[in-house]
């Protein structure tokens, strides 16, 4: 063989090598371990939101530093018409893990519930027709995504590590300071607010920490006698009037 050759053979081997290493990178995903436990710690965390999110069917993308672009998540809470708050206490209500990326799902999702398929199915009944089934409720979605995006495959990473990238977006902290919160509420309230519920004689600031900011508050007064309705949710999914009367609540109605 001679030298010209020689030197073909050995840069062609070369490139193999690097070709095979590389190829074996891009396999080196996240173990099913990892992912049972990132899915088990994370996927009912209450967290305290810290930038705007839109609520749409992106939400917010991070990279693996948790980095992410401010102006395009602005211009994306406009676009989308409504946003979540910084501050605002939230659910992660689903973890998904991809080749390439983890999404969080929050507060269940910025997309809308898509119709079944027997839904659209008309049975006739009295002359007419009526669905076979109910509806799926169509209210608009309360919730959004924050996702972390990576250049080439998700690491094998712990959820410690995942709440630090994150760090800059979300406070997985408030799920402690949510137990302590419960530990230090009377017994009789604590079932109540457990199961995220109010009660006859809490007062607001317990409603506030238990139930957040209610949709609308109305104020009636009968005499001298003024009271104030909290409104949580709307038609066509449950609504719940908390009635306060000298700042604690006297009655709690669901529709």
């Amino acid at each position: 063989m001679n030298s010209g050759a020689f030197k073909l053979a050995f840069l062609l081997g070369v490139l193999l090598l690097f070709g095979v290493r590389a190829a074996a990178d891009t396999k080196s995903q996240m173990t099913p371990e990892s992912r049972v436990n990132i899915i088990r710690s994370l996927g009912s965390e209450l967290v305290a939101l810290k930038v705007p999110l839109p609520i749409s069917k992106t939400g917010l993308v991070v990279n693996s530093n948790g980095d992410f672009d401010w102006k395009k998540n602005e211009e994306e809470s406009i676009r989308a018409g409504q946003f979540i708050a910084p501050g605002i206490t939230i659910q992660v209500t689903g973890v998904t893990i991809n080749d390439d990326r983890i999404v969080f799902e929050l507060n269940g999702g910025g997309k809308k519930k898509k119709r079944r398929f027997f839904e659209r199915i008309q049975v006739g009944a009295s002359g007419g027709s009526r669905p076979l089934a109910n509806p799926t409720s169509q209210a608009p979605p309360q919730g959004s995504y924050v996702t972390i995006k990576f250049e080439k495959v998700v690491p094998d990473l712990t959820p410690d590590q995942i709440k630090e990238i994150l760090s800059s977006v979300l406070d997985f902290s408030k799920k402690s300071a949510t137990k302590t919160f419960i530990e230090s509420v009377p017994d009789e309230f604590k079932d109540a607010v457990k199961n995220k519920q109010a009660a006859v004689g809490m007062d607001k600031d317990l409603v506030l920490a238990t139930l957040g900011r209610p949709l609308k508050r109305v104020r009636e007064k009968k005499g001298e006698v003024q009271t104030e309705d909290w409104i949580y949710g709307e038609k066509p999914q449950k609504v719940t009037f908390v009635t306060f009367l000298n700042d604690k609540v006297i009655s709690v109605k669901e529709y």
